[in-house]
């Protein structure tokens, strides 16, 4: 596909994504905690972990919602979801950070070695992106067109001058595509990104970027509505308790990817690390009122 062309439909993608189901409005405020989150692997293990402890720990209702990445900084931003926990600073998300700041709180960081860019089985013979010009010449497998990683791949694309289509899949769209292509020993480049199970599920490698589109290292964090923490400071501090080591998210990616319910993967992550949980929960339980 042409470059005009591609970047043309990337851009008509780009208007429509976000199209989704009304936003429910929020029955009550003060006990019901509403987390908006993607279909991206460590967006849907962090939001469910952090439903299930608000839910037993705290006793806060939670409503959970599925959506695209800019719909999640507008509803965040606006008040009409109270947290978010897959922020990818300071490159991936940085022009949603920009355009939002100062309408949402920085609850800090979940996870502190993040990485996104090309990813490669490693049997293919190329280490570099600039190395795919003369050897790959298929569409990429990438994700939804407002995630960050889709972005910074348009702009590689453009530097390496590349002519790859890019696709627009879901999350278990493109992993399916990598799982097949790896079955058969095919070559095929995706979007990837760590914390991810196909990245400890396979031998994937990163492609060298020399010109640094991507980064090599960030950050995830979590941000919440402005007024949150004041709001309802239990379940502020909890989610700025949640941070997670490599270790913690890479099980608990995979018990969920093993999981018909991603909810029981949850569940049993959680009965295998009881001691943290008891640590980022400790103090938190609602008071009771004293019966003379």
């Amino acid at each position: 596909m042409k470059k005009r062309s591609f970047l043309l439909l990337f851009a008509l993608a780009v208007m429509f994504v976000g199209c989704d189901a009304p936003v429910r409005e929020r029955e009550d405020k003060e006990t019901e905690v509403y987390l908006v989150y993607t279909d991206w692997a460590e967006s849907v293990a962090l939001t469910y972990l952090a439903q299930v402890l608000l839910e037993r720990h705290l006793e806060y209702d939670v409503v959970t919602r599925l959506t695209d990445i800019e719909t999640v900084f507008e509803d965040v931003a606006t008040g009409r979801a109270d947290a978010f926990m897959d922020v990818w600073v300071p490159h991936t998300h940085a022009s949603f950070l920009e355009e939002y700041d100062g309408q949402y709180e920085d609850l800090g960081p979940n996870y502190h070695h993040a990485r996104a860019g090309l990813v490669v089985p490693a049997y293919m013979p190329v280490e570099t992106i600039p190395g795919l010009a003369n050897l790959y010449d298929q569409p990429i497998a990438g994700i939804d067109t407002s995630a960050g990683v889709m972005r910074n791949t348009m702009e590689a694309l453009l530097a390496y001058d590349l002519d790859n289509e890019l696709l627009v899949l879901s999350d278990p769209e493109m992993a399916e595509k990598l799982r097949e292509a790896i079955r058969r020993r095919e070559p095929i480049v995706v979007t990837g990104w760590v914390p991810h199970w196909l990245m400890y599920r396979y031998d994937l490698k990163f492609l060298d970027d020399p010109l640094e589109i991507f980064m090599e290292q960030e950050q995830i964090h979590t941000i919440a509505r402005t007024g949150f923490t004041e709001d309802m400071p239990r379940a502020a501090e909890l989610l700025k308790r949640i941070v997670m080591s490599e270790n913690h998210i890479n099980s608990l990616l995979y018990m969920i990817h093993r999981s018909e319910d991603p909810l029981d993967g949850v569940h049993e992550w959680i009965e295998d690390n009881q001691s943290i949980v008891n640590r980022w929960v400790r103090g938190l339980a609602p008071e009771r009122e004293k019966i003379m």
